[in-house]
């Protein structure tokens, strides 16, 4: 049954599952009391993601696949600073809940500042952008626990009068309670939209990772040897699986179709393909040199 109030949305208890529950909760009842206040100004964003692998590796019984289930609220403000400048700020509270696997089910939090620039309203000119963001991470797996930072530049281009063009470079760190998941890296980001009619649009974009790579398994010569350090992972039954932390670079495409159902709802479908690549070898490892990762992702936005 849906919650109707979000003061009657599950006990004080604590724990993880009890803040997943009053998350789900608060959700569920937010539609109707926007009824009552005239709308909130949030963007929810709950969706299903399919992996074929959770764990990151690279061949054989090592790679695990999942579902999750995903909720996500944000909202944002923005602040003219001038003709040509303004400051974005935008807020978001949800969280990842996966099926097999709940070590990897996760509570987070954000906050991210844009400082945008744009010369003049003509139609060709860019928006240029400078951000940083703050993210706390609560997982079940109290390895993974903590905080990510990330701050970059942005650049947002009109092609013509149905393509865009986003790009971003990104110097990123996550501290977490174990060091293998304290990771460091720089990417790189462009994605083009098409927009093939005022409810439909196609998206494609690539992004490009170098500095840190996490993958898990069972205990292997080849990953202790290339690894920096590694963990008895307990996000996976069974006590068997490591995560490891090397040094490499990663590709991440992903190719989506979003479908507007008006003015406060839109439906996402997208494929992404993972590619990890570590930067040593062992001359007589005879694993493949990457793993991939496959996901489908589909979700329901909606705005009130």
């Amino acid at each position: 049954m849906a919650c109707t109030s979000a003061l009657h949305c599950g006990s004080p208890a604590i724990g993880r599952s009890s803040r997943w529950a009053l998350l789900l909760c608060l959700v569920t009842a937010l539609p109707a009391l926007a009824d009552e206040n005239q709308g909130f100004g949030l963007l929810v964003d709950a969706g299903l993601t399919l992996d074929d692998n959770v764990t990151r590796a690279k061949e054989g019984n090592d790679r695990l696949n999942d579902a999750a289930y995903s909720v996500n609220l944000s909202k944002s403000a923005t602040w003219a600073l001038g003709s040509q400048s303004r400051l974005l700020l935008t807020g978001i509270l949800g969280g990842e809940r996966f099926q097999s696997y709940s070590g990897l089910s996760h509570l987070d939090a954000a906050v991210e500042a844009e400082l945008q620039y744009r010369e003049s309203s003509e139609f060709s000119a860019p928006t240029l952008g400078v951000f940083a963001k703050v993210k706390a991470e609560d997982y079940e797996s109290n390895l993974r626990d903590g905080v990510r930072y990330s701050l970059g530049l942005s650049l947002s281009q009109p092609l013509t009068d149905r393509i865009g063009l986003f790009a971003a470079l990104a110097s990123n760190q996550r501290a977490s309670n174990s060091k293998v998941f304290s990771t460091v890296d720089t990417s790189a980001r462009m994605s083009l939209d098409y927009a093939l009619s005022a409810r439909k649009a196609l998206y494609l974009s690539a992004e490009y990772r170098v500095g840190d790579v996490v993958s898990t398994g069972r205990a292997s010569l080849e990953n202790v040897t290339i690894s920096k350090v590694f963990v008895l992972d307990n996000a996976f039954t069974g006590g068997q699986f490591f995560s490891y932390k090397i040094n490499g670079s990663t590709w991440l495409t992903t190719v989506g179709y979003n479908h507007s159902l008006g003015q406060n709802g839109a439906i996402d479908i997208a494929w992404r393909r993972v590619e990890s690549t570590p930067e040593l070898r062992p001359s007589w490892a005879t694993s493949p040199r990457s793993y991939i990762s496959n996901q489908l992702l589909a979700s329901y936005l909606f705005r009130f």
